[in-house]
């Protein structure tokens, strides 16, 4: 049993192909050509048992790989047996298959794959038409997903591919695997939406954090492949410096100011002016540049107590 992540379902060229035959049937896979010389008169599609459709639904559910011999082919794909069904592989979901646009001569090489079996998964079921869908190509990515569960181990660090953002972080591929950059691992600097830092198609690189097999997760960083600028901070800031910044975020309780890339102290609004129940935005602005008093350097919990009031009377 093989898991990865879900293709999208076949879009209309896969069912043109498996519908437009031309010279062959265009309501049954049932008529399709079975011998090279393609000859064949249109006959009635079996629709299948019962039991071998929620068969088939379970091996799509469950990612399962499938051992099937080729026995028949058209212009768009061949046909498989599949117990009691017929399945179609459309030629996109086919390997070492040359393109060929002239349709003889892919008719004659597909003629030629007569009697092969095919490595394949369940990528589509649509029982109401009698319909089954299998890709090469699926089963290849989830055997090649399979052998990289195998031998993932946290602290790897790998090439990933961003496929997807979230308002909680980026999915990212690391060869057909998905695993999630949470947002607080996307850079040490605050991020607001992942949308900031990466964005779909982006080629990074991925620590491996935690793996959770039975659910299929992985938990992947960016940021901890840069060095951790709250590293020797209390040697870099000290109660009564003062220092510059740049207002990051605002909140009721106060304001956040950033110090240097990562590294974010808190101006308490009992500490932004003189009156105790000031509103943090009446006072600063986002982006706004200021001259803070350090507080307090706390380097475990990486908190940084600033103050505007006392920075002002200094």
């Amino acid at each position: 049993m093989v898991y990865s992540h879900i293709p999208t379902p076949p879009d209309d060229g896969y069912w043109e192909a498996l519908l437009s035959q031309g010279e062959f049937s265009a309501h049954s896979p049932s008529s399709w050509s079975t011998s090279p010389s393609r000859s064949q008169e249109n006959t009635t599609a079996v629709p299948g048992k019962p039991e071998d459709w929620a068969r088939a639904e379970e091996d799509m559910r469950e990612h399962r790989i499938l051992k099937l011999t080729i026995s028949g082919y058209n212009k768009g794909g061949v046909l498989v047996n599949y117990y009691s069904l017929q399945g179609f592989v459309p030629t996109s979901h086919m390997l070492n298959l040359p393109r060929l646009p002239d349709i003889e001569e892919r008719l004659h090489v597909l003629s030629t794959r007569l009697g092969q079996t095919l490595t394949l998964r369940i990528i589509e079921i649509d029982r109401t038409r009698g319909r089954l869908i299998l890709s090469e190509r699926a089963a290849l990515e989830d055997e090649n997903a399979l052998q990289l569960w195998e031998t993932l181990q946290p602290g790897d660090v790998l090439d990933g591919k961003v496929t997807r953002l979230a308002p909680y972080g980026a999915f990212v591929d690391i060869g057909g695997v998905e695993g999630l950059v949470h947002i607080s691992e996307l850079s040490w600097n605050r991020v607001e939406r992942p949308g900031e830092v990466v964005r779909p198609g982006d080629h990074v690189k991925v620590l491996v954090l935690g793996l959770k097999p039975n659910q299929r997760k992985i938990a992947l960083s960016i940021k901890r492949l840069q060095p951790d600028p709250w590293v020797d901070i209390d040697q870099r800031y000290h109660p009564g410096d003062i220092v510059e910044g740049v207002v990051s975020h605002i909140v009721h309780f106060g304001a956040f100011v950033r110090l240097e890339e990562g590294v974010e102290g808190l101006i308490h609004v009992s500490e932004l002016g003189e009156h105790p129940f000031v509103r943090p935005w009446n006072v600063v602005r986002r982006g706004q540049k200021v001259r803070v008093r350090v507080l307090n350097v706390n380097a475990p919990e990486r908190r940084i107590a600033l103050s505007l009031r006392q920075a002002a009377e200094a």
